[in-house]
């Protein structure tokens, strides 16, 4: 072999040993894992809905007959409002500002997630999801409440659909 095939075979080597580096994943500090939920009979969105919509008018109906029309306005202005503002302060948590996990993508295994962040965990999928464990990754690590809550814990069920972060999993490192 002459030198110029020792540099390329050197460079080729070199180049694939950065390029595997970079795509490596970034060092686990914890575990989580998924599992489905049994399923528990629920009103969809539709359904809520329709349900909303009749005690409504059963309600006016009942303020008319009474005579208190303007009683029953006055409830479903303030219904509204409370609506709004919950929906304006629950709502501000969709920004997910660190890392996330969505729990549907991961029902069956495992997802290992990096140390010294809070991880989202939230549910995109059609069904429910239950955490069946959480564990540091090695003794190097500890499982610590996140900076946000609410924690996940084994055992919690996540619903279907919740765009928003249902809970939180932080794990610190040990090591220095």
């Amino acid at each position: 072999m002459n030198r110029t095939a020792i540099r390329r075979w050197a460079c080729a080597g070199l180049g694939l040993f950065f390029s595997g580096a970079a795509l490596a994943q970034p060092a686990s500090g914890g575990v989580i894992s998924f599992a489905l939920a049994s399923s528990i009979p629920t009103l969809s969105e539709w359904g809520m809905l329709a349900l909303v919509a009749t005690l409504g008018l059963l309600a006016w109906h009942a303020f008319r007959r009474q005579g208190q029309s303007g009683r029953f306005y006055s409830l479903l202005a303030a219904a509204v409002g409370v609506t709004l503002v919950l929906g304006s302060v629950f709502g501000a948590r969709n920004a997910y500002s660190n890392g996330s996990i969505d729990a549907a993508n991961y029902i069956g295994s495992s997802y290992n997630f990096p140390p010294d962040i809070d991880e989202v965990v939230y549910n995109s999928g059609d069904r429910d999801v239950i955490i069946v464990s959480i564990q540091a990754a090695s003794s190097g690590y500890t499982i610590v409440p996140p900076n946000t809550l609410p924690q996940c814990q084994v055992g919690m069920r996540i619903p279907a659909h919740s765009a928003i972060p249902f809970c939180y999993v932080r794990v610190e490192s040990n090591l220095l």
